[in-house]
């Protein structure tokens, strides 16, 4: 039996606009009907409106909003060590009724994501493109191992970062899980969704291993070498690219190749860092003409979203409770 291509997104207060323009855009962008999750614990009434006009301007499309008020918050144990509401996705993935291309809110759908989801996944459960900044970084650090006298200094200095950041991961397959293609229903029958799922043992090997990410460690930790490769234009994370780096003669061309086809031929713009498309740029002067661009495509698709709903998206995306 065929099944539409499922969509997902999770948001607390601070993400519900930018989860509502990446959402805009991926409706805006889809061809064929198209099932889509929502989880919070509270919407908006901003947001339930605005949702309301992406469900009458996409008929085609199966829209779910889910709010769940027991989703851990400031009174959880662990909400003065951690940002609780940052481990939100582990709940997400316990109701997904079946697989599903999970989306985070601060991305800008700009090609037809379906094709993301249709993406093999053989043996394995779950899909995901290289985070980065560590992928490079193995490369990096591969390169010097083969000299090791040489730069036998570089090799322990990104070995001690490593073992201070990425305890117990091997960083070969580390990926970024900001947008994740996952089957649920694959991991629990092989009897791995359940503890995925377990928030507490999340929190607790975070702890003991000093880890500076939130479930993106917990991930790549339970399933280093079972993931499946999601090309990377359907996770560009274009504002931690350097092109300098990825030039470097140490990167595989097979890899140069496909960040060069993931810029010609973006599928998920991913905003990963601290210069979100809905504040003003502390330095526009430090971005590159394909950031710039893909500020101006998010803000258009705010702009559009909001001359349809009436409401000023940016400002909402910037203050959620204003009036």
């Amino acid at each position: 039996m065929a099944y539409n291509a499922h969509f997902s997104y999770v948001f607390n207060a601070g993400y519900t606009f930018p989860t509502l323009v990446s959402l805009s855009s991926l409706l805006r962008q889809s061809r064929g009907a198209c099932d889509v999750l929502l989880l919070t614990d509270r919407a908006l009434p901003a947001f339930h409106m605005a949702l309301d006009h992406l469900k009458q301007r996409h008929p085609e499309a199966q829209i779910t909003l889910i709010e769940n008020p027991d989703l851990p918050g400031t009174d959880h144990p662990w909400a003065h060590k951690v940002p609780i509401q940052n481990f939100w996705q582990l709940y997400l993935y316990d109701i997904l009724p079946r697989k599903s291309l999970v989306i985070d809110g601060d991305t800008l759908v700009v090609d037809d994501a379906a094709q993301a989801y249709d993406t093999p996944l053989g043996d394995h459960a779950i899909a995901a493109a290289p985070d980065y900044d560590y992928h490079w970084l193995y490369y990096k650090l591969q390169f010097y191992q083969r000299f090791y006298l040489i730069w036998k200094k570089k090799c322990e200095k990104i070995n001690a970062f490593l073992q201070a950041t990425k305890r117990d991961i091997p960083i070969s397959g580390y990926f970024n899980s900001g947008v994740t293609l996952i089957d649920m229903p694959k991991l629990h029958a092989q009897g791995k969704a359940k503890k995925l799922c377990n928030l507490e043992a999340c929190l607790k090997t975070k702890a003991e291993k000093n880890w500076p990410m939130n479930d993106q460690d917990w991930i790549n930790f339970l399933f280093a070498g079972e993931i499946a490769p999601l090309p990377i234009r359907w996770n560009l994370q274009h504002l931690l690219i350097s092109n300098r780096r990825i030039q470097k003669h140490y990167v595989p061309r097979r890899i140069r190749a496909e960040y060069r086809e993931a810029f010609a031929r973006p599928g998920i713009l991913h905003f990963a860092s601290h210069r979100k498309p809905w504040r003003e740029p502390e330095d526009a002067r430090a971005m590159t003409d394909f950031q710039h661009q893909a500020h101006m495509h998010w803000r258009k698709e705010a702009a559009q979203l909001s001359e349809e709903t009436g409401l000023d998206i940016l400002r909402l995306c910037n203050d959620p409770f204003a009036t």
